[in-house]
């Protein structure tokens, strides 16, 4: 359990050079709202899940965290939102659905993958009844709407800014 809660310290701290380098000064309020809005989505799936025994997170970063609530504090509320981030402002300008498609079944693909390895070396993921595609597809579902929300907030703010001038 000690090298699990180390990769969690030591993964976070990656993750928060990711935002420190990879989010443009001008996009920072996008990526609050893209993080923030995003947890909204997954924190009710992922204790649906674990309330259902799906799936469990033995190891948390904080382990009093499990007194109260059992979803992975770590991948639920600041990993997958990271992901979530650089998913949206990094994603493609040309709208071919080709490019769309293979986009969004390469970052899914990638964290499923992730999420797959630490479940079969570590115990900070166990699956019961879940299965590696149910993460893939719940990724996929989360992303598109996490997007969508997104996009909706962008047209309101550039509205905003447009009467503010």
């Amino acid at each position: 359990m000690i090298f699990e809660r180390w990769f969690l310290v030591i993964f976070s701290i990656v993750c928060l050079l990711v935002l420190i380098k990879f989010i443009p000064k001008n996009k920072k309020r996008d990526a609050w709202i893209l993080f923030l809005f995003l947890q909204v989505i997954t924190w009710p799936a992922g204790l649906i899940a674990v309330e259902m025994g799906w799936i469990e997170y033995p190891t948390q970063l904080l382990p009093d965290a499990n007194n109260y609530n059992k979803t992975s504090f770590s991948f639920e509320f600041f990993f997958f939102p990271i992901v979530a981030i650089m998913f949206s402002l990094y994603f493609p300008k040309r709208k071919y659905w080709y490019l769309v498609l293979l986009y969004y079944v390469g970052v899914s693909g990638f964290f499923t993958m992730f999420e797959v390895v630490l479940e079969r070396t570590t115990t900070l993921v166990t699956y019961h009844e879940w299965k590696w595609y149910w993460t893939f597809i719940t990724v996929i579902i989360s992303l598109f709407i996490n997007d969508l929300f997104y996009r909706w907030c962008k047209k309101g703010l550039i509205v905003v800014r447009e009467h503010e001038n």
